[in-house]
This record gives C-alpha cells, structure tokens and sequence, in this order.
C-alpha cells in the first residue's frame, strides 16, 4: 500500500528573527497566530521552518510531513483513474465525431453538386437557345443585317448578304456553346471530384474506428498501470506554506502547495490556518482530485495515433495514414 508522506513547508530555521515575525503573525479574525495553528495540526509527523531572498523580498516557508492513511490513498488512485476512463471515452469518441463531420462533408458536397448541375444544365439550354434563335431566324426586309429595325428610307437588306452574315452569326452562336459546353463539363468534373474524395474520406475514417477504440483501450490499460504502480510505492508529500515577509508590515500568506517526491503540484487554500483540525480536508481535496498529477497528458503522450490532414488518422511517426 501506498505510504504518501504529505508535507507542509512553512517557514525558517529556528533563531530566525523573521521565521519568529511570521510565526507570531495571524490572519485578520483567527484566534491564534500562524505558529500556534501549524504547531497544533495532528496530521504533522515533522515541521520545519526556512527563509529565503528571492527578488529581494523574505519569503518563509513552513514544511510539515504527514503520513496519508489508506483511505485517502484509495481515494486519490479511485479519482485518477476515473479520471483517465472519463478522459479515453472522450477521445474514443472523437473518432465517431471524426466520422460524422465527414459524412455531413460528403452530403454537402452532393447537395451542392445537386444545385450547381442544375445551375449548369440552365446555362446549357440557354446556349442552346441562342443557336436554335439563329438558326431559325427569317429573313426580312425590315430588319438590318444587325438584327436591328430598318429606319425610313433604309434599303432592305440584301438577301444573300443576309444569309451569308446569318451563317456567321450561327457560326458564333455555336463556338459560344461549345465553350459553355466545355466550362459545364469541367465544372462537372471538379463537382465530382469533390464528391469522390469527401466519400473516400468517409471510407478512410470509417477504417479507422475499431483501430481507434482498441488503441484508445490499450492505451487507458497501459496508464491504469502506471497509476496502479505509482500508488504501491512510498512517496515523500509535502504541503508548502509560504509567507512574504516584510518589517514592520507583518506576515502575508503567499501560497500554499502540495509537493509530492520534491515536485510541485496542485496549489489549494491553507485553511488550516484558520483551524488545524482541517489539516484533513486539505488533505482530501487533493486526494479527491489525485495526487498524480497529468494523468490525461500521460495517455495523450502515449496514444499512438495523431490526426493527419489528408487522411484522418496516422500512427504516430508515419507519414501518413493507412
């Protein structure tokens, strides 16, 4: 079973006049000093007191070691590896997510084929249209060979003149539609094209979600173990309680933070301060959120497989997704 050793840094070494200031200083309202309430808390199996200069300001620390019984050891690991089941459902679930944007990009890229082979099929027949005006249009004697109505006293057209431009103009009306001919079928071919890769898209994701889920499966295994093993083995907690300190001004508190094997970790309130027989609430809120801190980055770094802009998913390392 795992032994946590909690402790809590409080200030200086003995004979210190400013770790001396600190311990007779108090909260606004507390009935002890700061001293009497840390030299009271049970919890405490070892104190010590420190001052340092850093930026040229006092900074007292008081240290107390405590040994963190069974239950809350229990209840620390239970948190984090709830923790870590509620964090791989959530990434299993981003494959699905994955998957449904898309399929919704593949139904958009028909909808808007839909729309735009109508919008191209209109073009087609109103080119159309102008070659089968031309090509049905009769001559007149009051129409120039503009097309336009003859004025008082304008001759008629001549005939084979008339015929000879109808030619051209049937000539143009046809080179104009066989260029809309041709900008409809490449713009067919680009809708298509959009369709095709937003389905192989959907392909692609689809292939990927049973590898996604088994990965994320072993992964949560493979730091659910970590997290067994890190809670069978002793470590040394501290909880450190700073203050600033300043002549003449007294003593302010400035944090306090749980360290757990010399690191520091989750910072909470020091309400021991005002009653050292709450030395064990302290002590479960951070049990209650884990004493192992980044349990999600661990099985974010351990995950093998990355997203990958073309495809998807990759395995980490790889170019690209299979």
């Amino acid at each position: 079973m795992l032994s946590i050793v909690l402790g809590i840094t409080m200030l200086a070494a003995c004979g210190d006049s400013k770790i001396s200031a600190v311990k007779d200083s108090r909260l606004q309202g507390a009935e002890f000093t700061f001293g009497e309430n840390l030299d009271k808390i049970k919890e405490c199996k070892s104190t010590d007191w420190s001052s340092e200069l850093v930026n040229n300001v006092t900074i007292v620390t008081h240290t107390c070691k405590v040994k963190v019984d069974e239950a809350l050891v229990e209840s620390a690991k239970k948190a984090e590896l709830e923790a870590l089941k509620v964090h791989a459902r959530l990434e299993e679930g981003s494959a699905g997510i994955y998957v449904r944007g898309m399929q919704t990009v593949h139904v958009g890229a028909l909808r808007t084929q839909e729309l735009q082979l109508a919008q191209l099929a209109m073009r087609v027949a109103d080119a159309d249209r102008q070659v089968s005006a031309v090509a049905n249009s009769k001559y007149s004697r009051f129409i120039s060979l503009s097309g336009t109505a003859l004025r008082g006293g304008e001759a008629p057209p001549d005939p084979a003149a008339w015929e000879v431009k109808q030619a051209e103009n049937l000539a143009q009306a046809n080179a104009a539609r066989e260029k809309v001919l041709a900008e409809v079928d490449a713009e067919k071919r680009k809708l298509q094209l959009d369709v095709d890769e937003a389905f192989k898209a959907v392909g692609l994701a689809l292939g990927w979600q049973d590898k996604y889920k088994e990965a994320v499966e072993q992964t949560r295994s493979e730091v659910a173990k970590e997290v067994e093993a890190y809670y069978a083995k002793d470590h040394s907690t501290e909880v450190r309680t700073s203050f600033r300190y300043r002549e003449g001004a007294g003593a302010e508190l400035v944090r306090s933070a749980l360290f757990i094997d010399d690191q520091e970790g989750r910072e909470g309130m020091a309400v021991y301060l005002w009653d050292p027989k709450r030395m064990r609430e302290y002590l479960t809120y951070f049990a209650n959120k884990g004493f192992l801190r980044g349990v999600n980055e661990l099985f974010d770094s351990r995950f093998p497989i990355e997203r990958d802009g073309l495809s998807g998913f990759k395995y980490k390392g790889q170019a690209a997704a299979n």
